[in-house]
């Protein structure tokens, strides 16, 4: 059947992306910590909205950050979101400043419901990221110049399998279970910049991640004066002792080119291994829990606020001594359309987002606490079928300090998604 091949070329997709997804990366001298930098909460309307989505029932746009918003989906409908994301950022630090540019695949995801009450969901998205690249330089007696490069690369990617029931047409639960899989590359390199017969020494270190988790989330939607409408969303994900393993690979190599001893078999390799060797073990993950209201007005204008609280305090990283904080953040956001029924007036019809939020991050350095915050805006453009759309959002915001000598960044994301909206389970008639 065309649906059943539909369905199936979508599932190849979202695994497909996972394997993108697991490549991408960031910008941040900071991912070189702990798991990374958490990916921005949610798709391009949530993003466009300063990341909320606790309390958010949308039957036209999949909101994965509470699972029970999936029963919101009408009956016999799909959706499909696909979405890319750039970034630029702008590092200041004692001494001088950076510029970084990229992009990449940001999420793949659909929507179905299973019966009138019953809805699910399946995507694939980042977790989190890691890229930087760091030169120290420094000199020390009897030795000389030396360079110390700090690089990484790689992130956790989530696979999500969610489903949701509303029962007695106010009230929703639902649960997520997500498969956390990926890579995280560090490097450490040693060398001598003028002293070309030094040797040069390198520590990496991989560490690989892939087991599940499961999220737990809660909706109570109710109307009162004829177009006013109150939702109140929570979400609990229990604390999560994952399965990861850390490799290590410390070398020294000295310049020139592998050579063979004449006469014999034997291989000079200039590169000697000092250390190899792979180590099993858990990264616990603390429980986090957030709540969200969002009031809307006559299916025009949406106001919301969503409170994360996450305890990292006593998380651990098996391969690391890395000490970690509480974290919290906040977000708030709204949406105005001005006439979604509009014949006439195509900018009438459009979704216009605006947003910001504020985040207490769970590193900390110096005794200061990183500190994520800014503002977003963004459009939904509908399409020809009014109910599938294209979604822009732009975030502007800043990280860190430059007290203690820390860094500080300025940060821009795009996010650009296509969502697509299809009675896929109708089945045709032709004359």
């Amino acid at each position: 059947m065309l649906i059943d091949r539909r369905f199936r070329v979508l599932v190849l997709l979202i695994i497909l992306a996972g394997q993108v997804l697991a490549q991408s990366n960031s910008d941040s001298p900071y991912s070189r910590f702990g798991l990374g930098i958490m990916s921005q909460p949610g798709f391009s309307k949530n993003r466009a909205m300063g990341g909320v989505g606790l309390a958010l029932r949308d039957n036209n746009h999949i909101n994965y950050l509470n699972p029970a918003s999936y029963s919101a989906v009408d009956t016999m409908s799909f959706l499909f979101d696909f979405g890319v994301m750039g970034h630029h950022t702008y590092t200041e630090y004692e001494g001088g400043t950076d510029n970084f540019s990229g992009g990449n695949m940001d999420h793949i995801a659909l929507s179905f419901p299973v019966t009138k009450w019953w809805g699910a969901s399946v995507g694939v998205l980042p977790y989190s990221k890691v890229g930087y690249s760091i030169k120290q330089e420094d000199y020390k007696e009897n030795i000389g110049f030396l360079d110390y490069i700090y690089t990484g690369n790689g992130g956790i990617s989530q696979f999500f399998l969610g489903t949701s029931i509303e029962l007695f047409n106010r009230l929703s639960i639902g649960v997520n279970f997500k498969y956390l899989f990926g890579s995280i590359d560090l490097k450490r390199t040693v060398s001598f910049p003028f002293e070309p017969a030094h040797s040069v020494t390198k520590i990496e270190s991989r560490t690989l991640v892939n087991d599940f988790i499961i999220d737990l989330g809660i909706q109570y939607s109710q109307d009162f004066l004829e177009d006013y409408n109150i939702t109140i969303g929570m979400i609990f994900d229990n604390k999560t002792s994952i399965s990861a393993e850390n490799r290590i690979l410390k070398t020294n190599t000295f310049p020139g080119a592998p050579t063979s001893i004449p006469g014999d078999s034997t291989v000079i390799d200039p590169r000697f291994i000092i250390e190899e060797s792979s180590q099993k073990g858990n990264i616990v993950i603390p429980s986090n829990i957030g709540a969200g209201l969002l009031f809307k007005y006559n299916n025009k204008l949406s106001v919301g606020f969503d409170y994360y609280e996450q305890d990292w305090s006593n998380a651990t990283l098996f391969y690391s001594n890395q000490t970690f904080t509480k974290s919290n953040s906040f977000h708030g956001g709204m949406e105005l359309i001005p006439d979604p029924e509009a014949l006439r007036g195509y900018h009438k019809r459009i979704a216009y987002r605006l947003g910001g939020h504020y985040q207490n991050s769970y590193l900390k350095f110096e005794d200061e606490q990183l500190k994520d915050y800014g503002i977003s805006f963004g459009a939904g453009l509908p399409l020809k079928n009014q109910r599938s759309s294209v979604n822009l959002a732009i975030e502007a915001g800043r990280r860190g300090t430059l007290e203690n000598d820390l860094i500080r960044e300025n940060y821009l994301f795009l996010s650009f998604s296509v969502t697509l909206y299809d009675f896929w389970f109708v089945k045709r008639k032709f004359d």
